[in-house]
């Protein structure tokens, strides 16, 4: 139960960031998704700020095909946004199922995701990350676009975001795979690629790795989506090419353009396929082909005269004899103008010389048609990744620009492969003992976390980014440890005794059930006075429900027998009350002077949680 309200029944789905669960909203009466952030992540400002991003991105966005967000929220430790609960499945699955979809079925799905996605847009926001997975179909085949977790502004970019490449292999944009700037046409992309994959049932690129895959949406066309499909018509076909293409500028300016561009294709093909008289109808009917930007539909042939058709094509025929005397007047306008300037000429040195073009940063083959056209010869010479330079242009050239060549000369270049990309491989469960040198020889740097677990100590719980995610060479992956069932602390109390750890071996429990537990001290400093132990179990707001109060090892090791250095072992068992409800419950730790009845102040918390002299030192769950 979160903060008494949502009662969490099921995981939905999970991810490196955070669990879904299907939720019942107890005061409202209603099912919702809750989006839980992993406990571990709680203490990241990193993950955390970009886990509340999510919350406010979302709730700002009131769209009937955006998952709506009602609450965002914090219980303890843990961090959720609660959602919109939508009964239906994703539209990965569906593919999976029965694609190729029809064209009616493809246009009305891919409609809706534009005009969700173009919302976003339309409020400063890139969804960065839009996947059929991402995308759930209700039965009536209403969409719902969900999961913003790495949403960014329109005003950032890829280094102010932590500098990585996000998103997924198969849907990136060729611009999220060069490490470049992000705009709405990058999402405009990855919905083509959603559009190609529900109209052929196949993705455009096909690839042995998450690297190879990102390199094939930088540099290769897919192959025609109707040599796959015959289905699908030229006029859509074009679409689909358009929205592929890898410069962004030559894509639709955002998805709210694509959306008007496929209900006018939608709306134009319904109007030109009216049967004007009984005909005999094909299996499916074919969609329309487009015709300088409307769409014209394939007419069932009939025998006989048509004379509608006669009469429309006489008046068309006088209408453009009508034209003839505009056209002679257009001609003879331009005839009056000047020509065309001709190109800049060549500047020739003494002798055979021309100078260099400078061709660094430009596009390989703008750069070959630049040297070739001064008279000198382009010729690659090597190729290497850049950080900065995008995929296929220029990093060097020797001679460099503004130097005097011979004509004929070789002009040397280096091509840019662009960042650099990893995969992330899957490493949960592994030991961190051979997973850490595997990635740090891939290029991977590595970050260390440790959390508590009954898993063997090193073993690998959670890591960031994800499995399969791309990422630049150099980028970190954050590994989070078992520590095995004890929890490390280092909490320092008025720098005379140091709470090192404590061992839990459960923390799952029913009411009647003893919580057994073992704080490990360390004296600090001599101590003169003995010091009593209390260990509370109580609920978040601070209510106590379970305590022990008592001197070290039930009096029989007084902390004034402490002996600096030394490591004492004190064991400790509470029950759970029979009445407890079901929840989560805290356990905390502290010292207290029998003198003054003073608690012994928290100077440094160390890994722990401290609040008035009490150190939280975990967490424990009553299950009914």
């Amino acid at each position: 139960m979160l903060n008494n309200r949502y009662r969490l029944l099921a995981i939905i789905g999970e991810g490196g960031m955070a669990t879904v669960y299907r939720a019942q909203d107890i005061m409202l009466g209603r099912l919702v998704a809750v989006k839980v952030l992993h406990e571990r992540r709680a203490s990241n400002e990193a993950f955390l700020a970009r886990f509340y991003r999510e919350a406010r991105a979302a709730a700002n966005l009131d769209h009937p095909n955006i998952v709506s967000v009602y609450d965002i929220g914090r219980d303890g430790n843990r961090h959720y946004i609660v959602m919109e609960y939508v009964e239906g499945r994703s539209l990965k699955e569906l593919i999976l199922e029965s694609a190729p979809f029809s064209i009616e079925r493809a246009l009305t799905i891919a409609i809706q995701v534009c005009t969700a996605v173009g919302a976003a847009h339309k409020a400063g926001l890139i969804h960065c990350d839009v996947k059929p997975q991402n995308i759930l179909v209700t039965s009536e085949e209403r969409v719902k676009v969900t999961d913003f977790g790495i949403a960014r502004a329109l005003t950032s970019t890829p280094v102010a975001e932590g500098g990585g490449v996000w998103g997924t292999p198969d849907y990136l944009s060729p611009e999220q795979a060069a490490g470049e700037r992000l705009g709405p046409p990058t999402d405009v992309y990855s919905i083509g690629v959603v559009m190609y994959e529900m109209l052929t049932g196949r993705l455009p690129f096909e690839a042995e790795s998450g690297v190879a895959m990102a390199l094939k949406h930088l540099r290769e066309e897919p192959r025609p989506i109707n040599e796959l499909n015959p289905r699908v018509p030229p006029g859509l076909a074009r679409i689909v090419h358009k929205v592929l293409a890898k410069e962004p500028s030559a894509r639709y300016r955002t998805a709210s353009q694509l959306a008007q561009i496929l209900i006018n294709y939608h709306r134009a093909g319904e109007a030109m396929t009216i049967v004007r008289r009984p005909v005999t109808l094909r299996p499916e009917p074919q969609p329309v082909e487009e015709r300088a930007g409307y769409y014209e539909a394939e007419w069932a042939e009939e025998k006989g005269l048509d004379w509608v058709a006669v009469v429309l094509g006489v008046l068309a025929f006088i209408s453009v004899l009508g034209l003839a005397p505009l056209w002679t007047l257009v001609y003879h306008r331009y005839a009056q103008l000047p020509p065309p300037t001709a190109p800049p000429p060549v500047i020739t040195l003494a002798g055979d010389e021309v100078l260099v073009p400078d061709v660094v940063g430009m596009d390989q083959e703008v750069a070959r048609k630049t040297v070739e056209a001064v008279g000198l010869q382009f010729v690659v010479v090597g190729k290497q990744h850049h950080e900065t330079i995008p995929a296929l242009a220029v990093i060097s050239q020797i001679p460099t620009g503004g130097q005097p060549a011979k004509r004929g000369a070789v002009v040397e270049v280096v091509i840019s492969q662009g960042q650099d990309l990893l995969v992330v491989p899957d490493l949960i469960g592994q030991a961190v003992e051979v997973a850490e040198p595997q990635l740090l020889n891939k290029g991977f740097a590595v970050e260390r976390r440790e959390e508590w677990s009954l898993m063997p100590v090193g073993t690998i719980l959670a890591q960031d980014p994800p499995a399969g995610s791309v990422v630049s060479k150099g980028a970190t992956v954050v590994l989070t440890l078992s520590s095995g069932s004890q929890l490390l602390l280092g909490a320092n109390l008025a720098d005379k005794v140091l709470l090192v750890s404590c061992d839990l071996a459960r923390v799952e429990f029913k009411p009647g059930e003893k919580v057994q537990l073992t704080l490990h001290w360390q004296a600090l400093q001599p101590m003169t006075e003995d010091y009593v132990v209390f260990v509370h179990l109580a609920q978040a707001d601070g209510q106590i429900v379970s305590q022990q109060d008592s001197q070290p090892l039930g009096g029989a090791k007084p902390t004034s027998a402490w002996i600096p250095g030394e490591v004492v072992d004190d064991p400790y068992g509470l029950t759970v009350p029979l009445g407890a409800l079901p929840g989560v419950y805290q356990l905390r730790v502290g010292m207290y002077s029998l003198r003054t009845m003073r608690r012994l102040p928290v100077v440094e918390p160390g890994r722990a949680q401290v609040e008035q002299d009490s150190v939280l030192i975990g967490q424990i769950r009553v299950v009914p």
